[in-house]
């Protein structure tokens, strides 16, 4: 069913940006946590972040009609308690209403724990101003150790003279991030039947120059060349989808690839 929102008082204070443009397109991330009962119904929401009231009401009716897929321990259904983020976008139906859409969601986000070290700038790198991003599966136990590290896949922010050169460079940053994230620790946020469960995700390491010509600042574009995507065992246990993106994860962000949260009906797309 479609609701129509008059968005315009909801981003007053970004209004102004606007002004000069007709029907821009909004979106907004949306954290929460969802607790599921037996029957895969919704049986407890609760929403951390901080919403306007229209807003907050759409996505609190939305989530709450929502329908899993049991979550089964030993082949029984059993209750379960997941993270959420979800992403929302506002689409122009004419001059002063939106159409609230979810853009995307995802459950089991587990997250970084506070003082985890960032991986150190790989020296010859850095004496090239050359940085990257690079994204690792990360295999966590139920208390949140990291037990498995695996390299997805890294993208320069430069192009090279040659694969070969940029082989080395990938494989630099690689090394480091690895080793890094070894070394950290995670709040699980998946509930299984009373007990947090870990599982693998996907996490980004971005490297990038202070000052020079590889600085990025607000309003900027930030270009990377792709590198080629590991074919690695942690993937394969995963069994991510074809087509799965992971290159809008942002530093600080943990992606679940194997979350027991399945929804029966497809959510995307639709309006709330």
């Amino acid at each position: 069913m479609f609701r129509l929102v008059a968005f315009a008082f909801v981003l007053s204070l970004t209004a102004p940006v606007f002004a000069a443009q007709k029907n821009p397109m909004f979106d907004m991330s949306v954290v929460g946590e969802v607790q599921i009962a037996p029957d895969g119904s919704v049986s407890d929401y609760r929403l951390q972040s901080k919403l306007s009231p229209v807003i907050a009401e759409l996505v609190d009716r939305g989530v709450r009609a929502w329908h899993f897929e049991p979550v089964l321990v030993d082949g029984k259904p059993v209750v379960a308690k997941t993270a959420m983020r979800l992403t929302l976008k506002g689409v122009p139906v004419d001059d002063d209403n939106y159409r609230i859409e979810v853009a995307n969601v995802i459950f089991g986000e587990p997250h970084v724990s506070a003082g985890m070290k960032a991986p150190r700038y790989p020296p010859y790198a850095s004496a090239s101003r050359v940085g990257a991003k690079v994204l690792l599966y990360l295999k966590i136990d139920d208390d949140g150790n990291v037990v498995e590290v695996e390299p997805y896949q890294t993208s320069l922010d430069v192009r090279t003279h040659s694969e070969a050169e940029a082989q080395s460079y990938r494989k630099q940053f690689e090394s480091v991030s690895v080793r890094a994230a070894q070394d950290w620790h995670f709040d699980v946020t998946e509930t299984i039947n009373g007990k947090k469960l870990g599982g693998i995700v996907m996490v980004p390491f971005v490297f990038s120059m202070k000052g020079g010509g590889h600085e990025v600042r607000d309003g900027q574009w930030k270009a990377y060349v792709p590198g080629p995507i590991h074919d690695a065992p942690l993937g394969r246990e995963a069994k991510i989808a074809d087509g799965a993106k992971f290159a809008d994860l942002g530093e600080g962000q943990a992606q679940s690839l194997n979350s027991r949260f399945k929804l029966r009906d497809d959510v995307i797309g639709k309006p709330l």
